[in-house]
């Protein structure tokens, strides 16, 4: 290493050395040296031409046609176009003519000087020029500007030619000429169309029927739809081959037709045109006609595509067996969502959408869960273990329907075992079982399910047999405490068969048509077992003598409408008797309740609602809303209601009968009183009109709701008229005679007459009657001559009126 070193630096110092020695040596002939005009040789500058083009304005229409065969530029007769002429020393050019000789510039046909020269540089030369139509050649020729010698004078130039063929311009246009002989081309162009239109249809058809669609045609379908995927199927198997084959097909043929196009026409004619038939014919109309009849034109045109794909397999088989290892094989299978969209889009017929309905219901029930069909906890019907089975409980436990019923110990989350309605069928109301005696002896299975079980797994257990009826339990988690279960409603085999079926099973003890949504069953025609059970109530409860009295003596002391003097004490003690009213509650919720709550709520009074009750609270209590704020109080014993709705009363009873009460009090001198129609009338205004309900109301400004056993009384507005009413008659009446023992016919018809009027606008009065007509009526002699005059007797015993409103109505009569 070390001697290519000293090697290096030697060569290098004997190189420098040389240098040195050869600068000194020539020293002088570096020296600058004055220029001379002596030394310089000059030459005269002339201008060189090398070929010319020809172009089109783009203000005027393309004068530029073309070249020839021969490279002639080609122009239109007489319209401007552009010549670029280029060449050497251009710059010096003077004037530029174009003459038909080629020989001979001075005949020139076109003369364009320097001012109007478009462009001039050096090396090129732009002027403008319209050629007159002549079959002879224009050649170019340019003149230089004129030049001065020694003496300052100036020199005209010569003219140069351009003298050759490719720099010539000719004004006539040669025929043109086409691939094919126009006839052939148009016809051959419409084929195209046809292929195109073809390939694309069949793209679009073959391409969207699957090999399995093709498959379930030819073995479900019609006899030509058989037919017809049988001939399909054994091309459409080969998908990617038979795809390449026809998009390679499809860009051949549309190529095919924009060259033809470009060929017949130019431009934009050529394009506009090429690109709208291959739009419609080729692409729009084709798969318009191929997405609704792709089988048949696949079937009818299979030798078309078959051609092809033996044309076109060199190119396409490479490609296809590429896809196939790209993408794999084409396979599409239907599972079970792809199959239910598929059995609900496929709707038909009415009579098929039906069959597919329970179909479709069937394959859903995988994707719920007991969740979606149960019945919640607060809709179920349940009973606690304490309940006596006696004749109203079982009375009410068949009119709700149900076959299995819960039964819960203490609260309704604690479900400890099922009664059956068939357990009842052997036993004595009158021995009054309790349910807990009846379930176990019978001891049914109890089965809890979480409420994420899925519906196959619970239909499966339903298909054994041992029970058919779940409770279904909800995790609850709550803060700082262990998660506890639940219950959340109870799920049954009908059920489960109800989401298979997609509809409601309604039987003839079905109330609620709908476990989910609670829709109860309109018109329903079930029959009615409590009647065979129980005997029928009257509208009113029996209260104790003591009871009575004390509420006759609140009712005549703390409200002035039970004043003595409005209504006496024996109306008043009616009044009571017929009219009190108790709301029982048990577990067992009422059927005519529309939202079947348990437990019912009796409603007394509804906010904003107008009511014509007074009422009285005699035993139990009733929870009281008032206020924005919904503030709740407990309405116990001796709470009234509607206070102000009775001085209402007051009012307009005073007003409707003033004139009988004060008959009344002349009646105290002597005087007799007769109570005409019109002051009967509970209206006061015409005998004929009813009494309206709404006539006198109130609207509370709370709401009252009865939650526990509550006895109370009831007093509307019609009742109170009527109470009125009959304590002016009972009134009226003191001072008449006595009925005669004997009377006509004709007083008992002009009676029942009299009679008749006031049934008919006082058909509760009878409530209010003081004195029973067949008690009063057990001492009297009564003979009568017929049967009508018995008639008349009977129909007067059960009229609204008592006997000594009968004497004193009669008084007049003849006897």
């Amino acid at each position: 290493m070390q001697i290519w070193t000293w090697r290096f630096y030697s060569i290098f110092f004997i190189t420098f050395c040389t240098l040195y020695v050869y600068a000194q040596q020539h020293k002088q002939d570096f020296k600058l040296q004055p220029i001379h005009d002596a030394d310089f040789i000059t030459t005269e500058k002339k201008t060189h031409l090398a070929g010319i083009r020809v172009e089109g304005l783009p203000s005027e229409d393309n004068g530029f046609v073309g070249y020839n065969d021969k490279e002639v530029s080609i122009v239109q007769p007489d319209v401007p176009v552009r010549v670029v002429i280029f060449g050497f020393g251009m710059d010096d050019i003077a004037l530029v003519v174009f003459t038909r000789t080629s020989n001979n510039c001075s005949m020139s046909e076109i003369e364009i000087t320097q001012p109007d020269f478009t462009i001039q540089t050096e090396k090129r030369v732009v002027v403008k020029a319209a050629f007159p139509d002549s079959a002879d050649l224009y050649y170019v020729c340019v003149k230089q500007k004129p030049k001065e010698n020694l003496q300052g004078e100036e020199i005209e130039q010569n003219f140069a030619i351009l003298n050759d063929l490719r720099a010539t311009i000719s004004t006539e246009i040669p025929p043109r000429r086409y691939y094919l002989p126009m006839g052939i081309q148009i016809v051959l162009i419409c084929c195209l169309f046809v292929l195109s239109g073809l390939f694309s249809g069949l793209n679009l058809g073959l391409m969207a029927l699957t090999p399995q669609e093709l498959m379930l045609i030819q073995k479900s379908g019609s006899k030509k739809e058989r037919a017809y995927a049988e001939v399909i199927l054994p091309v459409r198997r080969s998908g990617n081959l038979l795809l390449c084959a026809l998009l390679i097909g499809n860009v051949c043929v549309n190529s095919a037709i924009s060259i033809l196009f470009d060929d017949l026409t130019s431009g934009y004619v050529a394009l506009i045109t090429s690109s709208a038939g291959i739009v419609i014919f080729g692409e729009i109309f084709p798969q318009s006609l191929c997405v609704k009849k792709g089988l048949a034109v696949g079937a009818r045109t299979i030798w078309v595509t078959r051609f092809f794909m033996v044309l076109t397999f060199p190119l396409a088989y490479p490609i296809s067996k590429i896809l196939d290892i790209l993408l794999g094989d084409e396979v599409i299978s239907y599972d079970r969502k792809r199959l239910m969209e598929l059995i609900k889009m496929s709707t038909r017929d009415e009579a098929l959408a039906e069959e597919l309905k329970i179909a479709v219901g069937a394959m859903e029930i995988a994707d719920k869960t007991v969740k979606d069909v149960m019945t919640k906890i607060d809709d179920v019907f349940m009973l606690p273990d304490t309940t006596v089975l006696n004749t109203k409980t079982v009375a009410e436990i068949l009119r709700m329907g149900y076959t299995r019923i819960p039964v819960y110990s203490g609260n309704r989350n604690t479900v400890i075992s099922l009664l059956f309605v068939k357990d009842l069928a052997l036993l004595d109301p009158d021995d009054n079982f309790t349910i807990q005696t009846v379930c176990g002896f019978h001891e049914h299975p109890l089965r809890f399910v979480m409420q994420d079980t899925p519906l196959r797994v619970m239909l499966e257990e339903f298909k054994k047999g041992d029970y058919h009826l779940a409770m279904v339990q909800q995790i609850v988690d709550i803060e700082g405490t262990d998660p506890i279960y639940e219950l959340a409603g109870i799920v049954t085999l009908e059920d489960i068969v109800e989401e298979i079926l997609q509809a409601e099973i309604v039987d003839e003890t079905d109330v609620v048509m709908d476990n989910v949504h609670r829709i109860r069953r309109r018109n329903a025609q079930a029959v009615d077992l409590a009647a065979c059970l129980l005997e029928e109530d009257g509208p009113s409860r029996i209260i104790s003598v003591q009871m009575q009295l004390v509420t006759m003596q609140w009712l005549a002391t703390n409200q002035h409408a039970f004043n003595p003097d409005l209504i006496s004490s024996n109306v008043l003690e009616k009044l009571i008797k017929q009219h009190v009213r108790r709301v029982e509650f048990s577990h067992l919720p009422d059927m005519n309740d529309p939202k079947t709550v348990i437990p019912r709520t009796a409603k007394l009074y509804t906010k904003q609602e107008p009511s014509e009750r007074f009422i009285l609270i005699l035993e139990g209590r009733a929870m009281v809303t008032i206020g924005q704020n919904e503030m709740t109080f407990e309405a116990g014993p001796w709470h009234c209601f509607g206070a102000e709705f009775l001085e209402q009363l007051v009012t307009v009873a005073q007003q409707q009968y003033g004139t009988a009460a004060a008959q009344i009090q002349q009646h105290g001198s002597g005087g007799q009183v007769a109570f005409s129609r019109n002051s009967l009338s509970t209206s006061g205004v015409s005998p004929s009109e009813p009494v309206k309900k709404n006539l006198i109301s109130f609207t509370p400004d709370f709401s009252a709701i009865v939650r526990d056993d509550c006895t109370y009384l009831e007093i509307t507005a019609q009742t109170y008229l009527l109470a009125y009413k009959s304590t002016l008659i009972s009134k009226g009446s003191r001072s008449r005679e006595k009925i005669p023992h004997r009377f006509t016919v004709a007083n008992l018809q002009a009676l029942d007459h009299e009679l008749g009027y006031q049934r008919q606008h006082q058909k509760e009065a009878v409530r209010f009657h003081l004195i029973d007509s067949n008690e009063d009526c057990k001492g009297e002699q009564v003979q009568s001559d017929s049967k009508r005059e018995h008639l008349l007797l009977h129909r007067y015993h059960r009229s609204p009126v008592s006997l000594q409103s009968f004497r004193a109505r009669s008084g007049s009569l003849t006897y």
